[in-house]
């Protein structure tokens, strides 16, 4: 054999080798690559079940304690069937004030107006028990 074809034998054999080492490499770095897919797979599916799962506690826990609570509510309160009716609107008035709905002014505007009602509201009987005043003068006396 002469010394080319020698060199051309050995060109080959390292080119070979090249191929092979090469695609060693690569079948690692594709497997590295796959763990790595795996693994971040894992977290975005752990991380999305997580998600779900405090979604779920929360939705549960809402409709566990709008339960108990309605179940307080009758215990605390029994039910009369007219519970809103029944309510002493001077009562109603603080639970509004305290609550934050209305200010110092309209708190004190509203009393007086209710509390101008309730005296008002005893002579109003006596009007129409007596039968001699008209409803206009009623309705003025209001």
């Amino acid at each position: 054999m002469s010394r080319f074809t020698t060199t051309v034998l050995k060109g080959v054999g390292v080119l070979v080798l090249a191929i092979l080492v090469l695609s060693a490499i690569a079948t690692i770095v594709g497997l590295a690559m796959s763990v790595v897919a795996t693994v971040v797979s894992l977290v975005v599916t752990l991380v999305v079940l997580g998600v779900v799962l405090l979604a779920l506690v929360g939705l549960w826990s809402l409709v566990r304690d709008d339960g108990d609570e309605r179940a307080e509510s009758t215990i605390a309160a029994p039910h009369t069937g007219t519970e809103t009716a029944d309510r002493d609107p001077e009562a109603r008035l603080r639970e509004r004030y305290v609550a934050g709905e209305i200010d110092d002014d309209e708190f004190e505007r509203q009393l007086d107006l209710l509390l101008e009602t309730e005296e008002s509201a005893p002579r109003l009987d006596r009007d129409s028990s007596n039968g001699h005043e008209s409803d206009r003068t009623r309705l003025r006396d209001r």
